[in-house]
């Protein structure tokens, strides 16, 4: 088997590493099957914020084993927190466009990140670069190789949490689930910087963090894992806000 194919199996195993914000001074958590490092550029709130995603992952209980395959990915928003899919330019492009073509099939001003993701398939070890693009209520993720481009869509949804399915096999035809698992998952990290734009004089931002901060001084982004030995794991990864100051009032002495 060539190492074309080879790649881009590995690359349909590609999973949305940088759908999710984390914290700008946030920790990795550790979970069952793995690490995530989930953070945020801002801490103020009703600010635009960039965001990255590292995460790694093993069985559980033993990191020198690899995990189970990824069947989907969660990201959870703190309440408030939103995305405005109208500030970047969007990138139209299908599915076959992509494949075809690569991030050439999208806008330049629709690029709103990148990364890798490492993994093996078929037992062969590799690691690929990500680029990430805007599209309405959606990313789109395209991961590259020699000649040959994967594509995977995150969905937005109204409570603003973002799903990535992740394809398992190589071929895969989605939505159809995969026949076998040959493509495995074992790391992935991208990076999303602050976006804005200027309407009418007012600043609109790609991402924005929520308009209040708890007395915690954190907000909570979850990220959900579904794997396909039917384990869910359930990661809180704070994210540190700053409370605005409140105003102080000044009395005068009697």
């Amino acid at each position: 088997m060539g190492l074309r194919m080879i790649r881009a199996g590995l690359a349909i195993a590609l999973v949305a590493p940088a759908a999710w914000p984390g914290a700008a001074a946030a920790a990795p958590v550790s979970f069952a099957h793995g690490t995530i490092d989930n953070r945020m550029t801002a801490t103020r709130t009703n600010a635009a914020t960039g965001s990255s995603f590292t995460g790694s992952y093993h069985a559980a209980g033993d990191p020198s084993a690899p995990p189970p395959y990824m069947r989907k990915m969660v990201f959870y928003a703190p309440p408030g927190q939103r995305f405005d899919t109208s500030v970047p330019e969007r990138c139209s492009a299908t599915d076959a466009e992509l494949e075809a073509r690569g991030g050439a099939a999208c806008p330049a001003g629709s690029r709103i990140g990148g990364g890798t993701v490492e993994g093996s398939f078929l037992g062969f070890p590799t690691k690929l670069d990500v680029e990430s693009y805007n599209a309405a209520d959606a990313m789109i993720m395209v991961a590259s190789s020699p000649g040959l481009y994967t594509v995977m869509r995150g969905h937005i949804a109204p409570d603003q949490s973002v799903e990535w399915t992740s394809p398992t096999c190589f071929p895969s035809a989605q939505p159809a689930p995969c026949p076998v698992d040959d493509a495995l998952q074992l790391a992935s990290t991208v990076t999303v910087p602050a976006r804005t734009r200027a309407d009418g004089g007012i600043v609109r931002s790609y991402m924005t963090t929520a308009p209040s901060c708890p007395k915690s001084g954190h907000w909570n982004a979850t990220v959900r894992l579904w794997w396909a030995d039917g384990t869910t794991d359930t990661v809180l990864t704070p994210q540190p806000c700053t409370r605005p100051a409140r105003q102080r009032v000044k009395h005068k002495r009697r």
